[in-house]
C-alpha cells in the first residue's frame, strides 16, 4: 500500500505522523513543490517582526523523512492526478503510483486585479519564499505599504515596522480585523497601531501600482497616491484545487470532503486550507484555514487512508494574534447575522481591554477577547461541544469561568 501525500505544511506532515503511527513500512512519499523541509508558515510573520530568531521556522527536525521513512519529492510541483491509473504527474516528467493519495496543497494569496501587481516588490506573505524576498526588499524600501487589516496584515505590518521601514495599512473595509471581529476591537488595534507609528487609510482601495518596472507609490479609488517601494497583499487565501480537474473530485471554494477527509474521488483524500469540511459551531461547510485544524484534518486522513476509522468533528474559526503585547483571540461567530443572536460585550479603552460574547439560544457561540485572553480554551471547549450554558451564563458574562465550573456541563453533555 503505498501512501502519497501533495503537500509539506501542517496538513501533510499530520497525515504521515498517523500514517507512521499504524503502519512504520508501507511506502510513504511526500510531494512538495518548496525545496525546504517542513517548517510552519505561521510563524513567518513571527521572524519577520523579530519575535523569534531567523532560522528557527522548522515543523519538524530535519531528520523527520528520513527517520520516519519518507520518500521526501522536494522541489517538485504535481500538476495531474490520474486516478484511473492512479498516478500524479510532476512538472519535471515523472510521475508517481500511488494506493492512497491525500491532497495537503493549502491555498496562494488572492490576486488583487489591479493593473501593474506584477511590478517587483509586491509580495504575497504566505511561505518562506515571500520571507526571503521580503527581506532583499526592506534592504533599500523607505515606504512600505500593507493591503489587508487581517491577523496576516497586521503581522505583516508589524515586521515591516521592526525593520524601519515607515509602514501604512490600507483597506477597502471600514475597520480593521474585519473578518475576525467587530468594530470595536479594530478600534483598539487601529488606535494601537497608530499610536506605535503605523498609518491605518480605512475604505479605499487600491486601482493602479506605479512605477516603471519597480512599485514605487499605489494610486487609490479616492483618488489619493502612496509612496511604496515594498507592498505586501495579506488580502486573503485561495485553496489550491487545481489538481481536482479532470477527477470526480467535487470543488465548491475548496474541495469537498466527508468525515473521513474522503473525496469523490476513491482512494483520494483532501485536508487543510484546500478542504471544505463542517463547522462545529455553525455546522456549516466552510473551510476553516487555521493551522490546528489542517493538522488534525491531516490526521484524520492519514488514519482513514492507513485503515484505521477516525470521524473528523468538525472545524472551529478560531483567530489567535498578538500586536505590540495586545493578544486576540476570536472564535467561532463574532458577528452574527439574522433573528436569535444574543450580544454582550464590554470595553475598556484605557486598559484596552475589550471582551464580546455572542449566544443564540442555549449555546454560546462566539468570543472574541482582547487584552485579556486567559481562558479563552474554556469557551472554545463549550461552543465545539455545543453545550447548554444556560444555568452558568451569569458566570461567563461576569468572566469567572474556568474548565472545573464546565467539567459537570461537559460531562452531562455525552
Amino acid at each position: 500500500m503505498h501512501h502519497v501525500i501533495i503537500g509539506n505544511s501542517a496538513a501533510g506532515i499530520g497525515a504521515a505522523e498517523a500514517i507512521r503511527q499504524i503502519d512504520k513500512e508501507a511506502p510513504l512519499t511526500i510531494i512538495s513543490d518548496e525545496s525546504e523541509s517542513a517548517y510552519s508558515r505561521a510563524l513567518i510573520s513571527y521572524e519577520l517582526a523579530g519575535w523569534i530568531g531567523k532560522g528557527n521556522l522548522d515543523l519538524r527536525p530535519r531528520e523527520f523523512y528520513q527517520e520516519k521513512n519518507i520518500a521526501a519529492h522536494l522541489g517538485k510541483r504535481a500538476i495531474k492526478i490520474d486516478a484511473g491509473k492512479k498516478q500524479v504527474h510532476l512538472n519535471d516528467g515523472s510521475r508517481v503510483d500511488y494506493d492512497r493519495l491525500l491532497i495537503a496543497t493549502g491555498g496562494s494569496p488572492q490576486q488583487m486585479g489591479v493593473p501593474g501587481e506584477d511590478k517587483k516588490g509586491i509580495f504575497g506573505f504566505r511561505n518562506y519564499r515571500d520571507l526571503l524576498n521580503i527581506y532583499d526588499a526592506i534592504i533599500t524600501a523607505e515606504h512600505g505599504v500593507v493591503l489587508g487589516g487581517g491577523c496576516i496584515g497586521l503581522q505583516a505590518a508589524s515586521g515591516l515596522h521592526h525593520h524601519g521601514v515607515k509602514t501604512s495599512i490600507a483597506i477597502a473595509s471600514a475597520h480593521l480585523l474585519s473578518q475576525v471581529a467587530d468594530a470595536e476591537c479594530g478600534d483598539i488595534y487601529q488606535r494601537l497601531f497608530e499610536s506605535n507609528g503605523i498609518a491605518i487609510k480605512t475604505s479605499m482601495k487600491p486601482v493602479e501600482f506605479r512605477g516603471v518596472g519597480q512599485v514605487g507609490s499605489i494610486g487609490f479609488d479616492d483618488g489619493s497616491e502612496m509612496p511604496a517601494q515594498i507592498v505586501i497583499s495579506g488580502k486573503g487565501v485561495k485553496p489550491n484545487t487545481e489538481l481536482a480537474e479532470g477527477t470526480k473530485i467535487k470543488v465548491d471554494r475548496g474541495i469537498i470532503v466527508d468525515d473521513r477527509m474522503c473525496t469523490a474521488e476513491p482512494d483520494v483524500f483532501a485536508a487543510g486550507d484546500v478542504a471544505v469540511t463542517q463547522d462545529c459551531v455553525t455546522c456549516e461547510s466552510t473551510v476553516n484555514a487555521v493551522w490546528p485544524c489542517a493538522y488534525e484534518q491531516g490526521r484524520t486522513a492519514g488514519f482513514n487512508m492507513a485503515g484505521r476509522d477516525r470521524v473528523y468533528d468538525g472545524s472551529m474559526r478560531m483567530n489567535a494574534a498578538e500586536f505590540f503585547r495586545v493578544p486576540l483571540i476570536s472564535i467561532g461567530v463574532v458577528k452574527p447575522q439574522g433573528d436569535g443572536y444574543e450580544v454582550h460585550s464590554y470595553l475598556d479603552k484605557s486598559r484596552m481591554v475589550y471582551w464580546k460574547m455572542v449566544f443564540k439560544g442555549k449555546l454560546l457561540v462566539g468570543a472574541v477577547l482582547v487584552g485579556r485572553v486567559e481562558r479563552a480554551g474554556v469557551l472554545a471547549n463549550l461552543m465545539r461541544k455545543h453545550i447548554d450554558v444556560s444555568s452558568i451564563k451569569g458566570e461567563l458574562l461576569a468572566g469567572r469561568y474556568n474548565y472545573a465550573l464546565i467539567k459537570p456541563l461537559a460531562e452531562g453533555a455525552e
